[in-house]
């Protein structure tokens, strides 16, 4: 019953406040009105006012004081009173200035016209309460004359201003310009508003105007008003100097008081107009709670006969359930008499039930009998389930303890490996700095970059073993020095091409070693399945966000896309990928794990794609937190003069070819184009000489010479060449201008040897706009064979120097950034 009561109140609560808010609306709109009928009051007393003093400004003998009535003003300050607790917050600012508007009048400190205008915009704030009123009324309640209330008001107060200024002008004597125009405009305010007021009120509006101001005063009133309006110029016609201001000011005040009284009825008919909206809204609202009411009850009333119908037969059902609930196996079934309905099937489901119960009773007891067999077994179940938990638990830890193990034995392996590989690095270092004997000198720098490599790999295993790496360095470095070191700890260095010029930005020294390691890789994998004669690019630029990305191109024989989306996928989630052969595939692969592993560590991307002119590029992006700009006030010393320290000597002096040096005739663009930057390009890094290319790159050339490692400060660049797999062109476009050498040095110096920049007459690189989206544009349909690398003749001595030189000043960034490390606390 109350949920059918509930039902029925909530169906109809929705009409219910519907009244209601109806009513609430009328009853605001009543209380509106009633304060529109105040303020037009107070405006009627303030108007009189205002014309009262202006009029007495404008005598022959100004006295404002005698001349407005103190019960006018009080009459005008009650009726504020009256209206300042419902009026809103703009016209309440506007009554706060009554006070001193009328003191300056009354002390004659303002004159007629000043004096008009500021009671003015207090008249015109009330009769901004009047058209709030009026023209927000609800379409139910809509009417043309009450809409056209605001009009009228105006007007009213147009005639009473005309009326106060044409009776000040005439007062001193029809000369006063401004007074004669002020009512001039003011009557022009009040025809556009009468002409508003029949527009808007219609016929019937206009009737109530008409039938009202009539008479002989309003005749006279509208004649002096067309003899006014007429006038020419800033002066009162003679007809109303001829009646005098009094004459002209009574006849206009009673036409004022006629439409004042228009406009009182008016607005008291809207009143109660309004009201009885209220009172029908009432009786709406009265209606819809008594309906909602009696449907309550009869709901109610229908929900009781209801539940009489159905209580007696729960009751038989209820006393039988409960009878038979208490001992279903020794009490009768349930008998019902009655009608062949829903109880009935209820007492017959009630009676299956109790058979029921009497044959679980019997095989309740039978399963009793067989209980403590089960209990036995179950104990001894339990017993063999702890025994394998604890077994478990052991195993577990076995295995944890052997995983430990075998990660510090990796740990602890690479951790000699990389003593090793030090201690083999300053061996090779005393050997260099004593072998004057080219070849050999040549035998120590491929063993010396041997060594790199074996470094190298030796981080890696500290990598995926879980250790810490070495101590990186503790300030930033050029990014131009963390390219030439991973392509010196590669295996084919030589097939590499550092596009120039390199942005000029500095890599945060925690950082240095991880990335170049990572680009190692990637340059190992594109030279690993790269043609013997294909190069290799690395380039890098600067990304808008104050990053870097890293550019690495091969020529190779790819991948399937299949394989492609493979590793980008596993790559751009570096955390979750297993160690290669982990899950029992083969995985990402253990130059692709070590990638992942340096990305996952200083939130690098790396991702993959096939170049259309066959291969793959990989691009390495550096977020801004781990790229510096350069600044070459704040560059180390150290590394400075480690940059610096090269031979002064050209490199093109230490070796000679069967070539004919290139003449004005033919000019630079003619040579060999070889992969080094141009003169002042990118960073003042040192660079290596034209080296020959190894065994397996290009038999017919001699034996290579491999660029000694110098870690992360001074690595060394890749040999020289053109680009056999086809980068090279029939146009190689606009070239480097050739520099005239320096002066060669007469010998070697003791300690870091100066070397100027190489000459070249190399096409500049494509600019790296081109890898958002598409490759660099493909190479020609047929690419030119490999070119022949001619026997050169060694000069010993400035190989000696040359190479020396770059030795010995990579040797010294390095004990320099090492004295600065252990200086610090």
């Amino acid at each position: 019953m109350a949920l059918t009561s509930l039902a029925v109140t909530a169906v109809g609560a929705p009409t219910v406040y519907s009244a209601a808010r109806s009513l609430m609306g009328a009853q605001q709109l009543v209380e509106d009105a009633e304060l529109a009928e105040r303020a037009v009051s107070l405006a009627h007393a303030l108007a009189e006012e205002r014309d009262t003093l202006v009029i007495a400004l404008a005598g022959p003998s100004p006295d404002p004081a005698a001349a407005l009535d103190p019960s006018v003003r009080s009459r005008s300050d009650r009726r504020v009173d009256e209206l300042r607790a419902d009026a809103p917050a703009p016209l309440l600012r506007r009554l706060e200035t009554l006070a001193d508007t009328r003191e300056q009048a009354l002390s004659g400190d303002a004159g007629p016209l000043a004096v008009h205008d500021a009671y003015s915009l207090i008249i015109t704030q009330l009769d901004a309460v009047t058209r709030s009123v009026s023209r927000e009324r609800p379409e139910r309640a809509a009417d043309p004359v009450s809409g056209a209330l605001p009009d009228l008001a105006r007007a009213v107060d147009a005639s009473a201003a005309t009326r106060g200024l044409l009776a000040a002008a005439l007062l001193l004597g029809g000369d006063q310009p401004e007074l004669v125009q002020g009512a001039q405009r003011a009557r022009a305010r009040e025809e556009a508003a009468l002409a508003d007021f029949a527009t808007t009120g219609g016929a019937r509006g206009q009737d109530v105007y008409d039938t009202t101001v009539t008479g002989p005063e309003a005749a006279a009133a509208a004649g002096y008003l067309q003899a006014f309006t007429a006038a020419p110029g800033a002066a009162p016609a003679a007809e109303l100097r001829e009646a005098g201001a009094e004459q002209v000011a009574a006849a206009l005040a009673a036409r004022t008081e006629l439409q004042r009284g228009v406009l009182a009825s008016l607005v008291g008919r809207q009143t109660e107009n309004l009201r009885e909206l209220r009172a029908d809204d009432l009786t709406a609202l009265q209606l819809r709670v008594a309906l909602v009411a009696a449907a309550v009850l009869l709901a109610a009333g229908i929900s009781v006969a209801t539940a009489r119908s159905l209580t007696r037969p729960l009751a038989v059902v209820r006393l039988g359930t409960r009878r038979v609930a208490s001992d279903p196996a020794g009490q009768e079934p349930v008998r019902y008499i009655g009608r062949n309905d829903e109880f009935a099937e209820v007492i017959a489901a009630v009676n299956a039930l109790h058979a029921r119960a009497v044959t679980l009773q019997r095989e309740a007891g039978e399963a009793t009998a067989d209980r403590g067999d089960l209990h036995e077994e179950h104990h001894r179940l339990t017993a063999e389930r702890q025994r394998l938990l604890t077994e478990q638990q052991e195993l577990s830890r076995r295995l944890a303890a052997l995983h430990g193990a075998v990660h510090g034995t990796f740990a602890h392996h690479a951790d000699r490996i990389l003593a090793l590989a030090a201690e083999q690095l300053a061996v090779l270092e005393r050997l260099e700095q004593h072998e004057t004997d080219p070849d050999h000198l040549a035998t120590l720098f491929s063993l010396d970059h041997l060594a790199a490599r074996v470094r190298r790999h030796g981080e890696n295993l500290l990598l995926l073993a879980g250790a810490e790496r070495p101590a990186p360095p503790d300030r930033p470095l050029p990014l131009v020095d963390v390219l030439r070191a991973a392509v010196s700890e590669i295996e084919r260095y030589e097939l590499v091409e550092i596009d120039q010029p390199v942005p000029e930005l500095l890599i945060e020294g925690f950082a240095v070693r991880d990335i170049s390691h990572l680009l190692a890789e990637l340059l190992d994998n594109a030279t690993a399945f790269s043609p013997p004669h294909a190069r290799v690019g690395l380039a890098g630029r600067t990304r808008p966000d104050g990053g870097a990305a890293l550019l690495v191109t091969d020529e190779g024989i790819g991948m399937t896309g299949a394989r492609l989306a493979e590793l980008n996928e596993r790559l751009a989630e570096p955390g979750d990928i297993p160690p290669p052969g982990a899950d029992g595939d083969p995985g990402i692969g253990m130059g692709m794990y070590t990638v992942a592993r340096l990305v996952a560590r200083h939130g690098l991307h790396v991702s993959l794609r096939l170049r259309a002119e066959g291969g793959i590029a990989a691009e390495v992006i550096l977020p801004p937190a781990l790229v510096l700009a350069t600044d070459p006030e704040a560059q180390d010393p150290a590394a400075v003069a480690a940059v610096a320290a090269v031979p002064a000597e050209p490199a093109d002096t230490l070796w000679t070819t069967g070539a004919a040096p290139a003449t004005p005739a033919t000019g630079p663009a003619d040579a060999a184009p070889a992969p080094w930057p141009p003169p002042g390009a990118g960073i003042d890094a040192p660079v290596m000489p034209d080296l020959p290319s190894p065994p397996d790159a290009a038999p017919a050339g001699p034996d290579p010479l491999p660029v000694p490692d110098a870690g992360i400060d001074a690595a060394a660049e890749p040999a020289g060449g053109s680009d056999p797999g086809g980068a090279a062109t029939s146009d190689p476009g606009p070239r480097w201008p050739a520099e005239e050498p320096a002066e060669p040095v007469a010998e070697p110096v003791a300690g870091p040897v100066a070397e100027p920049a190489v000459e070249h007459d190399r096409a500049p690189a494509e600019p790296l706009a081109e890898w958002d989206g598409q490759d660099p544009a493909p190479p020609p349909a047929t690419a030119p064979a490999a070119p022949h690398i001619p026997v050169r003749q060694r000069d010993r001595a400035a190989l000696r120097a040359q190479l020396e030189g770059f030795t010995r000043g990579a040797r010294a960034g390095e004990r320099a950034a090492a004295a600065e490390e252990e200086a610090q606390p």
